[in-house]
This record gives structure tokens, C-alpha cells and sequence, in this order.
């Protein structure tokens, strides 16, 4: 049986804080929503079935959009307790994968590739040293440790469970979206079809060239 999927997902509009200098609240709403589009896209191709881990009504209200299953998450909790509770809230499947909803050149290849890896912990990296994607077969076989450079502290954690992971090292993981940086990396890369049309129809990418 494949994984179960979940893609976290704080209220779109009020994440993404460091893209404020640039864009207003419902542009970064609709980012985030056009993102997780290309994210369960992704998922999706490769076999999958996303469920939303939603912080919050609007949350829940960008999944239903997209017709993508949600649980939400409890008020304020942080993102490990948020993922601990929504794997229990959908029936504690045995395996799981958790992937950002920031990764808007995600492809279904990449995800296949981090399926066929054969250890009980799989960790794909992002470029700031975050984790893009996190496959743990069982989910139980470590905790989650998210936040800045968690990819490492995953990594560490399998082998302190005994289990040598493996690091998958593809584009469509290491590249989320935080700062506005990231987005002018954006404009010049092969993006899902719901960012590339967000970019492109709210005049954003030619901001973002005009600035430099």
C-alpha cells in the first residue's frame, strides 16, 4: 500500500510573513493556494491522495477549493504536535509522507523517485536546509523535528533509531518559497501550472523583473 499523504498548511495569506514587503495579504493567499495546487498536483501523478493538515478555517477552505480532503489542525499548535495529531485524526495509517505545501516545481517524477527508496526513513532536503518531504515507513519509526535545519535533525534522529536513511536530492523538493528571493528564483524555473499562471496573470513576475 502507498503512503498516506499529508501536506501542512498554515492560513493562507497570514504564512509566508517575509514575502509582506511585496505582496499584499490576498496575493500571498492566493501564492499559497496556487502552490498547493501544483503540490497535490504532484502527488496526485504519482499515485497519491493528499489530505490537508489545515491550521484554521481558511485553510480548510483552500483545501475544499482544490476538492482535497482536510483535517484541522488544533489552535496554535506547532507543526510537529499539528502532523502528530492530524495522522491520528485520519486513522494513524502505518506509513506516511508529509510534504510542504511551498514547492511549487514539484513533479510527480520527483515524488516516484522518493517512493522507490527503499529505507524506513526518507528525507528530501530543501535548499535552506529545511525538509521538503519526510517518508517514514512506519510513520511511528521516528518524531518529527521541523524547523530551521530539519533535515538534519531527521536525518539524525533515523540513525539514532537504528535506520541509515536516505536523502533524495531533486529540484522539485529543494526549492520552498520564503522569501522573496525565492520568488525571483521562481520566475526563471519550470513551475506547476497553478503558480505559473498566479505569477503570470497577477502581474507579479513583471514586478518582480522591473525590481530586480
Amino acid at each position: 500500500m502507498p503512503p498516506t499523504a499529508l501536506i501542512p498548511l498554515r492560513a493562507p495569506g497570514a504564512g509566508k510573513s517575509r514575502l509582506a514587503p511585496g505582496l499584499s495579504r490576498e496575493e500571498r493567499a492566493a501564492l499559497a493556494g496556487a502552490m498547493l495546487a501544483d503540490v497535490a498536483a504532484a502527488l496526485q501523478a504519482a499515485g497519491l491522495e493528499p489530505i490537508v493538515a489545515a491550521a484554521g478555517t481558511e485553510a480548510v477552505a483552500a483545501a475544499a477549493a482544490l476538492g482535497l480532503d482536510a483535517v484541522m489542525d488544533q489552535e496554535g499548535a506547532g507543526l510537529d504536535r499539528a502532523l502528530a495529531d492530524a495522522h491520528h485524526a485520519i486513522g494513524a495509517p502505518r506509513d506516511l509522507l508529509v510534504v510542504m505545501a511551498d514547492l511549487p516545481t514539484l513533479s510527480g517524477s520527483d515524488v516516484e523517485v522518493l517512493l522507490a527508496q527503499g529505507p524506513a526513513v526518507v528525507v528530501a532536503p530543501t535548499d535552506d536546509g529545511g525538509t521538503g518531504a519526510l517518508l517514514r515507513r512506519p510513520a511511528n519509526s521516528i518524531p518529527t523535528a521541523y524547523g530551521p535545519d530539519s533535515a538534519a535533525r531527521h536525518i539524525a534522529l533515523a540513525r539514532s533509531a537504528g535506520v541509515e536513511p536516505a536523502e533524495v536530492d531533486r529540484p522539485g523538493f529543494r526549492l520552498d518559497v520564503d522569501t522573496r528571493a525565492d520568488l525571483l528564483h521562481l520566475v526563471e524555473r519550470r513551475l506547476g501550472v497553478a503558480t505559473a499562471a498566479f505569477l503570470r496573470n497577477s502581474g507579479i513576475a513583471d514586478r518582480l523583473r522591473d525590481t530586480g
